[in-house]
């Protein structure tokens, strides 16, 4: 049994929450500490972690120098501005990390982060919760084993409409920064951060590695009034000459959920929520079955249990996770967040609250997908991508755009 703290169980710390009630229940971990801000908010929560045993606080410094040396992994699903000195603060306490994504709003944080793990030798695994799924290392193992030959295109849409309450769930929701200190919220980056970061993965040319990117391209834009964007459109080239699209948005007319293809010299790799179909080209397939979503959360503790044990148990790495940290800030230099028409919005009320949806991005989006390119000017007059943005030279966020729109 290992000792954990958590730092917050409110927003997706609520998921955290429930993960320990379900490990402690199996003997798996020991609760003994957690930062709680708004104890009175979550007083059902914070009796229970008492119950268990969980010391809390108000002051996650507070926790970690009173726990210092005796905390095994420290859980951190806090805002994303504070994903970096929490996680350093954590690590130089003694404690190993599990830090929700994205790892950090710019690489100049990831780096801070990758510095004090060398300097503790302490381990840092980051949220992207389909990295720790079986599904994902055997997509992976098939890619490196040339079952669909060589991997040309790489691509992803996703659409979940988000409405008012999304926005205003905390104070950097849709922000650029918060208190001069950088978020970069947007649906690539948080939301469904995830699907990207599994594509950047498997573009690898190695189990533990990533796509070496070249050049970006990308259309930022917003119905919402925020900061930054609730529709994205975002392609990537590599050195090896391998094209991810990645299409997402918050202001769709229907749900859906990821939908991804992998396509090959000699076959292709569709996969979802619900199965991964390998497809060849003489007409031979090979069909596995996605996690269910309730199952996810035990593989992430199954490796993070095993990585206590073993360095070479695979999980999502700093070194990985900060690859998306490095796109999703080239792609915030290349082009600005741009307003949508408001003529081409409407506002739908659901339940007493608001969202706004841009009629036809559903199929848009669709059609861009199936054609291999970006949503642009044949989709809408307004769609007009950035120009390609080369990465040769380019070491992380500089915040040029924005700082110029301001």
């Amino acid at each position: 049994m290992i000792n954990v703290a958590v730092i917050g169980v409110s927003g997706f710390g609520a998921v955290h929450y429930n993960d320990f009630v379900r490990e402690h229940a199996a003997g798996r971990v020991n609760v003994v500490a957690a930062t709680v801000i708004n104890q009175s908010e979550e007083a059902e929560k914070c009796a229970f972690l008492q119950s268990i045993g969980c010391r809390l606080f108000t002051d996650y410094r507070v926790m970690l120098e009173e726990f210092r040396g005796k905390i095994d992994i420290c859980f951190i699903p806090t805002g994303i501005a504070m994903h970096c000195p929490m996680t350093v603060a954590a690590l130089e306490s003694g404690a190993n990390v599990y830090v929700e994504k994205p790892v950090a709003p710019t690489v100049e944080e990831t780096q801070i982060m990758k510095e004090a793990e060398k300097r503790t030798g302490k381990f840092v695994a980051v949220g992207y919760q389909t990295m720790y799924q079986p599904e994902t290392r055997r997509i992976k193992e098939l890619l490196l084993a040339g079952a669909i030959g060589r991997p040309r295109i790489f691509k992803s849409y996703t659409l979940w409409p988000r409405n008012d309450a999304y926005y205003s769930r905390n104070n950097w929701a849709g922000m650029l920064s918060v208190n001069g200190k950088w978020v970069l919220d947007s649906p690539f980056t948080n939301a469904m951060a995830h699907f990207l970061n599994l594509l950047i993965f498997y573009a690898g040319t190695s189990f533990e590695g990533t796509v070496d990117p070249v050049e970006v391209q990308a259309g930022l834009f917003r119905a919402n009034r925020i900061e930054t964007n609730d529709f994205a459109t975002i392609r990537i080239k590599s050195a090896l000459e391998q094209q991810i699209y990645f299409h997402v948005t918050h202001v769709c007319e229907k749900n859906v959920n990821p939908i991804s293809r992998i396509e090959g010299d000699a076959g292709t790799i569709d996969y979802d929520e619900q199965r991964t179909v390998v497809t060849l080209k003489n007409g031979d397939t090979e069909e596995f079955a996605s996690t269910p979503h309730d199952e996810m959360r035990k593989h992430i503790y199954d490796a993070l249990l095993k990585r206590m044990e073993d360095p070479k148990q695979f999980i999502c790495t700093l070194d990985l996770a900060s690859k998306h940290t490095l796109i999703s800030n080239a792609v915030f230099d290349s082009v600005p967040n741009r307003d949508i028409p408001q003529e081409e919005v409407r506002t739908v009320t659901e339940n007493g609250v608001n969202r706004r949806v841009v009629p036809g991005i559903d199929d848009a989006i669709r059609r861009a997908f199936e054609e291999s390119r970006l949503v642009d000017t044949r989709d809408f007059a307004w769609a007009v991508p950035g120009e390609p943005f080369a990465l040769a030279g380019y070491r992380g966020f500089t915040g040029r755009l924005i700082k110029n729109s301001k």
